[in-house]
């Protein structure tokens, strides 16, 4: 099968998938908006009932910002602690997931679905957050040496250093990411098909999967990586330039945010499914 094919698979088994990847969205919508309620709850609790906010609103005003920064200081606390849960519990539940994700998208038909995704996302929890650690572990430390320690030479260089081999050690870097994540998603994948939980036998087997088929697999994901960056900096740079005034646009806005980030969780989606598609042609292990 060409990498052609591969991207089509890939993109079919996705949209298979619509209804995981709303469930997807939808959860962590709810788990950003828990916080998003409780910082306003307070924020009301401590300005609802006070002149700040006309005083703020007629200008810089340090006498009110003064009578109530001890109450900021116990809000910017709660938010940050709020903040770091909803990063641990979104890792979590991305690594949960993701269980589920590969072990629907490495089925050649519809199937039972449902069974499927809450199964593989309960027995693959564990192997998959170990996985998840261990790649990114590689990675930093790769990065560290490539990226991180010239960075830190011409940091503390009296002449600046050379800034040729930092952005060379970045464009390595960018072309090395594609085998980390091909390891990772091959891991996953071999694990979603087999009886046995073994993060350490998953690695090995990403790494087996990854290099066996070196170049039509790292160009695949290169392109996924390519189409993924671009679109990432097509939406920042549409967020970070829209100006929304009036109520109707901040709405609007929302509503325009969610469906940009559904896209987003779907075109992940889409590797993961083209990975599944690479490992199923290559080890014929895919429920026909």
């Amino acid at each position: 099968m060409n990498i052609f094919n591969h991207f089509r698979s890939g993109a079919s088994r996705s949209l298979r998938s619509w209804r995981w990847i709303l469930v997807i969205w939808s959860v962590t919508l709810f788990l950003v908006s828990m916080l998003a309620l409780t910082m306003r709850g307070e924020m009301n609790g401590i300005f609802g009932k006070s002149m700040i906010t006309e005083k703020l609103a007629n200008g810089f005003n340090l006498d009110a910002i003064a009578n109530s920064y001890s109450r900021l200081q116990i809000i910017i606390s709660s938010f940050t602690t709020g903040f770091m849960l909803v990063i641990l519990f979104g890792l979590l539940l991305n690594v949960f997931f993701n269980g589920g994700l590969f072990s629907v998208l490495r089925k050649a038909d519809t199937g039972s679905m449902r069974n499927s995704f809450f199964a593989g996302a309960g027995s693959n929890f564990w192997s998959f957050l170990l996985i998840g650690i261990l790649v990114t572990l590689m990675l930093a430390i790769v990065s560290f040496l490539l990226v991180g320690v010239p960075l830190i030479i011409r940091l503390n260089s009296a002449s600046g250093g050379s800034s040729v081999i930092l952005k060379v050690a970045i464009v390595i870097m960018f072309l090395l990411l594609p085998v980390f994540l091909l390891v990772a998603d091959y891991a996953r994948a071999w694990q979603a098909t087999a009886e046995k939980k073994n993060a350490f036998i998953a690695i090995g087997q990403g790494f087996k999967n990854t290099f066996s088929h070196f170049f039509s697999s790292w160009l695949v994901m290169l392109i996924l990586l390519i189409i993924q960056s671009v679109y990432t900096l097509l939406v920042l740079k549409f967020v970070g330039g829209a100006k929304p005034v009036s109520s109707g646009a901040i709405f609007l806005m929302f509503l325009l945010i969610q469906i940009l980030f559904i896209i987003r969780i779907s075109l992940r989606t889409w590797r993961y499914g083209t990975v599944s598609s690479m490992f199923s042609d290559h080890t014929n292990t895919s429920v026909q």
